[in-house]
């Protein structure tokens, strides 16, 4: 089957930060988080984590900006690794409205160079290419190309699927802490390997991003493994202003395609910041769409 890779990517990044939200606004739900540091406020972590949680799932309307970064690095193994030509480097930032469940408008530029825009409605994929021109698809059609449907549009994830990670993460708490001007309160989950393999899996659009198998592998295959997810959350509200996940990894590749002697280190950091909750957007169609039904003709494939 084939896969659509820059499709994935203009979907993937917001669909990231809301899981990213949902994951970390679960994963305390049992009890008081170890690691926990003295706040001002009179709530504590859990309080505010389940109230963040009802005030996202009533969410109508949110406008979002987001960049991710990541670098991959191959080499020989030892340490430090020997770096080989097999090097690179990815930069993605994007910005939109958002009209939940199902409507979606945002720009996407990927590496400086290439930009991107798409929009969602409740049944339609609207996408602009590199040369300006505009595509349509039905959603149902992306399904046939991908094993589920990165374009499906914005919907929070139920977070009953998060449950699994409560025993694999620890919390802390930093207390209320300015960003972009407000006093939000910051809370970082530390991730390993099971935490983050779920993360990236259980929800259906990032496994269409990522790969499911592929993310399993890789992080199998894992010699060292850093993660943190954190979120920045408006004690007045309750509604998540900021998400930030990051990992490195170090992995052996013999585990991963046979090749012996050789390493992989990858870096990620995607950080989503949220705004102008509930403010009354329009999503309209573009007019002149031409429609298909093969997303390969939209990026200039065969």
């Amino acid at each position: 089957m084939r896969k659509i890779d820059k499709g994935h990517h203009i979907q993937g990044a917001f669909q990231l930060g809301l899981a990213l939200a949902a994951v970390l606004l679960i994963v305390s739900a049992c009890s008081l988080p170890v690691g926990s540091s003295p706040t001002s406020s009179s709530l504590t972590p859990l309080q505010v984590l389940k109230s963040s949680a009802n005030a996202m799932q009533k969410l109508n309307s949110v406008h979002f900006e987001t960049t991710t970064n990541g670098t991959f690095l191959a080499g020989n193994a030892g340490t430090p690794a020997t770096p080989t030509a097999s090097n690179g480097s990815f930069n993605l930032k994007g910005s939109g409205d958002a009209v939940l469940p199902s409507q979606e408008r945002s720009q996407i530029t990927v590496n400086q160079s290439i930009n991107l825009a798409e929009v969602v409605t409740a049944d339609k994929v609207y996408i602009q290419n590199t040369k300006g021109q505009w595509y349509v698809l039905d959603k149902s059609t992306l399904q046939g190309y991908a094993g589920s449907n990165p374009f499906a549009g914005i919907t929070l994830p139920n977070m009953n699927d998060w449950l699994g990670l409560l025993q694999h993460v620890q919390i802390t708490d930093h207390s209320t802490q300015a960003l972009n001007g407000e006093n939000l309160r910051h809370i970082t989950a530390t991730l390993d390997k099971d935490s983050l393999k779920q993360l990236l899996t259980s929800n259906e659009q990032l496994s269409s991003v990522f790969g499911s198998q592929n993310i399993d592998k890789a992080i199998d295959a894992a010699k060292s493994l850093t993660a943190t997810l954190d979120v920045w959350i408006d004690e007045s509200t309750f509604y998540v202003h900021r998400t930030e996940l990051k990992f490195n990894l170090s992995a052996d590749l013999n585990s991963l395609i046979g090749a012996s002697g050789k390493s992989v280190t990858t870096t990620f950091d995607s950080t989503v910041d949220l705004s102008k909750f509930n403010t009354p957007v329009t999503i309209a169609p573009p007019a002149n769409a031409i429609p298909t039904d093969n997303p390969f003709v939209i990026f200039g494939g065969q």
